[in-house]
């Protein structure tokens, strides 16, 4: 989890770049974590999203 979002964004970037899969930001109360698509459900708040291939 992290507090801050710049930090969030960029951990998503690359790790989106890394594995070469698509991975998004998302928010949880005032912190934010870092997630592939495949774990999404439909009860969080997306905040950003990285896709390799675009």
């Amino acid at each position: 989890m992290f507090t801050d979002i710049k930090i969030a964004r960029l951990n998503a970037l690359s790790l989106s770049k890394t594995l070469m899969i698509a991975t998004m930001v998302i928010g949880i109360g005032n912190q934010f974590a870092v997630i592939t698509a495949d774990d999404i459900d439909g009860d969080v708040v997306v905040i950003n999203e990285y896709d390799p291939f675009s």
